[in-house]
């Protein structure tokens, strides 16, 4: 007869020996794994979202005020140069979308729309760069042209 030492020395030892259940934990560390990694993916693509969206907002804010605050001739152009400019420090200057601009002509107190956009793909992995679907991020501001302005163009408010 076994005494208590002995029989629990003996359940152990058969424990050790028994591998039932090693199939069904290596499984789950692969789902766990590829869970992880997806996850990953998910935070990545939505921060390339994140990241797109302040870019174009910043964007579309120096072109506005480039645009109020330059000559009537040359406002629109130099307002495209300032978007451009912020895009490109942003790292965004390559899938920029052409600027748009709601204003009638440019005169005192007149009411500015500068619209900047960016197409941002589905997928952007730092080392193979983007791909998949593009989705368009937009960003508009508004601004008013000084009513105190110097100057030699039509308007009063």
């Amino acid at each position: 007869m076994m005494t208590g030492r002995e029989r629990v020395a003996a359940a152990i030892a058969d424990r050790r020996q028994d591998d039932r259940g090693v199939v069904a934990g290596a499984e789950m560390l692969i789902f766990g794994a590829l869970a992880f990694v997806m996850g990953s993916l998910l935070v990545v693509n939505v921060w390339n979202v994140i990241d797109a969206s302040l870019a174009v907002s910043a964007a579309a804010r120096e072109g506005a005020r480039t645009y109020t605050e330059a000559d009537p001739d040359t406002a629109w152009s130099q307002s495209q140069a300032r978007m451009a400019e912020v895009l490109n420090e942003f790292d965004r200057g390559d899938r920029a979308l052409a600027p748009s601009i709601s204003s009638g002509s440019y005169q005192r107190c007149a009411v500015v729309t500068v619209t900047a956009g960016y197409e941002v793909a589905l997928v952007r992995l730092p080392l193979f760069g983007q791909f998949g679907t593009m989705t368009t991020v937009e960003s508009s501001h508004t601004s008013r042209i000084d009513a105190y302005r110097s100057g030699n163009f039509d308007g009063a408010c």
